[in-house]
């Protein structure tokens, strides 16, 4: 008797009273933490969080956690090779071991055998698809569970930080693009639609298809500057081939386009292939729904003559021969009627606190910023200041609209002299969509003084000169019809034709699949008879919603003769 104390001593070190955990399931609680989150309008099946905000999950053990004795770890990983030190391995203990990490984690509560754990994503950590894995440690060794992508989830930027009008800017999937002339702007309906099924996944490909490293996408500034060169296919197989040609005979005419998911999906699909064709407001709107996707406030801004500047010299100089023509051999700036580039609100930890807010950033293929065709962010605050020393490219945007256009005359020995300028004629006008309104808001003073007080930042950084615009010749070619809907609406839309288009009559093709999805394109080929000045077309085709709320119908015609015919309907389906 006197030996069954240590008996019973000796099998308490083999068979501890408590049995070791097992992990039975893992509950994301994607409906609650999305709401909870604001990602509830992703068309996704996956939990979809932001940095720098709690989400919960449940672990369901195979007995009761016990908070003093048990071990365990959860594990979230992303990329091919995940690495502490290099952000793409986090854990998170629960237990009683307790270390600091770069996410935080605690025991919410705990009922019966679950768990319910609360974690919150640093604030500066990777945006993009993280797994889970949550790992029970004993003495003998570790037991993680298998890959579950159930349990895969997706980490964005978090706007809800800065203050900023998000529901416009981030969760605002429609939007309207200007063009036309300062003194007859016309407007442009442009589907973002960033929460649409596959866009989110088309957008981290991108990042994905351009070897952009994990380690830049926690940080803002980059990659949104990472975001300006792949949209646009100039040197990395960007999502995005620019056409400013007559012929888009092998893809798309730019005006045929009405939305990004399409744009988007379809580069997805092709395995990264770039897809033709873009113009300014093409990149400007396809970009912004990358921007919003991931979480960035971002909007659409065009300025009205638009200065390139190739020479870097902050002036637009125009050099005419000695017929007075443009000397198109000698001349190699330009002034667009338009030009769209984006604007991003964000911090700007590298630059004085003032200049932080909205940032110019331009995918069109312009000039090369550190070697790839992009431009931006740059502060507006700084380009208004005229402090064109801070990074990017600011030189590049402060042209744009403050540049004087010196009008040069050239004689048969190639001597120029100076014949005219003009001060005042680049950056009339810069607009962008009004908030909660298809309105357009006027933010010129955003970005430059009146004149008179501009001038005296341009005699600050040696400016002088400004010249007239130069007319180009516009070439009109006949084709057929082909008309793009977008949504899930009937369509009946009535368009009136100012001049005769030539199309003849032969047929008319649809897609067969009605129910369709927001944002999926339906294309008809219309061969129209000749139409006589003010006559009108109509057509009418069915289309099934699939979910509830506004819609908007947006028609074009991309035909050469009628490519500037378009319109809207907003519609509220019930």
């Amino acid at each position: 008797y006197t030996l069954f104390p240590p008996i019973l001593k000796f099998f308490s070190l083999f068979f501890p009273a408590t049995r070791a955990l097992s992990v039975l399931s893992v509950d994301m609680r994607a409906m609650d933490n999305k709401k909870a989150h604001n990602t509830s309008s992703y068309k996704n099946t996956s939990l979809i969080v932001r940095r720098n905000k709690e989400f919960i999950l449940i672990i369901r053990f195979d007995r009761p956690f016990n908070n003093q004795q048990d071990n365990v770890q959860i594990e979230f990983m992303i990329g091919n090779s995940p690495d502490e030190n290099r952000g793409t391995y986090i854990t998170v203990f629960i237990g009683k071991e307790k270390r600091d990490g770069r996410w935080n984690g605690r025991v919410i509560g705990t009922q019966g055998n679950g768990v319910t754990v609360g974690i919150t994503p640093g604030a500066s950590c990777i945006i993009g698809r993280f797994r889970t894995f949550v790992t029970v440690i004993t003495d003998l060794g570790k037991q993680r569970t298998p890959r579950n992508p159930d349990t895969d989830f997706y980490v964005l930027f978090n706007p809800w930080d800065p203050d900023t009008d998000r529901q416009e800017y981030v969760l605002n999937d429609v939007g309207i693009i200007y063009n036309g002339e300062f003194n007859n702007i016309s407007s442009r309906s442009w589907n973002y639609g960033q929460f649409e099924e596959g866009v989110l996944d088309a957008c981290l490909l991108v990042l994905d298809a351009g070897k952009v490293p994990l380690l830049y996408r926690g940080n803002a500034i980059e990659l949104i500057r990472q975001g300006s060169a792949l949209m646009n296919s100039q040197d990395d197989n960007g999502v995005l081939v620019g056409n400013w040609s007559s012929d888009y005979s092998i893809g798309t005419a730019p005006t045929a386009w009405t939305g990004s998911p399409e744009i988007l999906l379809k580069y997805a699909k092709d395995g990264g292939l770039p897809v033709c064709f873009a113009q300014c407001w093409v990149f400007a709107g396809v970009l912004n729904t990358f921007l919003r996707c991931l979480g960035i406030p971002a909007r659409v801004v065009t300025n009205f003559a638009s200065a390139h500047d190739n020479t870097g010299n902050l002036k637009t100089d125009i050099i005419l021969d000695e017929n007075g023509g443009v000397s198109r051999s000698r001349t190699r700036d330009s002034i667009w009627n338009y030009h769209s580039w984006n604007e991003v609100y964000m911090r700007r930890p590298d630059l004085p606190e003032k200049y932080s807010g909205w940032q110019v950033v331009d995918s069109t293929p312009q000039e090369t910023s550190d070697g790839l065709y992009r431009c931006g962010p740059t502060s507006v605050n700084a380009i208004k200041d005229g402090e064109l020393s801070y990074p990017f490219d600011a030189r590049f945007v402060f042209a744009e609209l403050n540049s004087d256009v010196i009008y040069y005359q050239s004689d048969k020995y190639g001597n120029t002299k100076i014949i005219q300028v003009d001060t005042t004629y680049v950056g009339k006008l810069l607009v962008t969509k009004r908030v909660n309104s298809n309105a357009y808001d006027d933010i010129t003073s955003t970005y430059k003084y009146p004149e008179g007080k501009l001038h005296l930042v341009q005699k600050h950084l040696g400016m002088d000169g400004h010249t007239c615009p130069i007319p180009f010749p516009v070439i009109l070619q006949p084709s057929s019809w082909r008309v793009r809907f977008v949504w899930m609406i009937i369509l009946q839309s009535v368009l009136a034709l100012k001049s005769a288009p030539k199309c003849v009559k032969t047929q008319i093709t649809n897609n067969p699949k009605m129910a369709v999805a927001v944002g999926q394109e339906l294309t008809a080929v219309l061969e129209s008879s000749l139409i006589a000045p003010g006559g009108t077309l109509q057509y009418t085709d069915t289309i099934t919603p699939q979910s509830p709320g506004k819609k908007v119908l947006m028609a074009c015609l991309d035909c050469a003769t009628v490519r500037q015919v378009t319109n809207q309907l907003e519609i509220f389906v019930q």
